[in-house]
């Protein structure tokens, strides 16, 4: 079982993830917006609406440890990959969330190393 911590970095990516969602998805439908309907935003709120599935379930569900160390990794991979992606799309605002996930991501692993440590 995963300590109070842990959920609550996996909680503020699942929070960040849905922000950057909901970022995503206005760049996407803005009618006359830089980057309405290009293919990068389509790839970028497919991988935060993924984030934000892992994320979930991380925080609110319980899992084999294999299957949390592979989200674990699949999380990271995706929040570099949608921050370089908002980078290339030129929207900083989900540059900066995908900043925050990335506290969270850390402050989920930190949560579960003093876990660890402490057994």
């Amino acid at each position: 079982m995963q300590d109070r911590r842990s959920l609550n970095g996996a909680r503020l990516i699942a929070a960040a993830a849905a922000i950057g969602f909901i970022i995503c998805l206005i760049d996407y439908f803005t009618p006359h917006g830089t980057i309405a309907h290009q293919w990068g935003t389509l790839l970028v709120l497919v991988s935060t609406a993924l984030m934000l599935g892992a994320a979930c379930w991380i925080a609110f569900g319980s899992m084999p440890r294999g299957l949390l160390v592979l989200f674990e990794v699949l999380i990271i991979l995706d929040i570099l990959g949608t921050a370089v992606c908002a980078y290339f799309l030129e929207a900083p605002i989900l540059l900066v969330f995908m900043a925050v996930a990335l506290v969270g991501w850390i402050w989920h692993l930190a949560g579960n190393s003093q876990r660890i440590s402490a057994s």
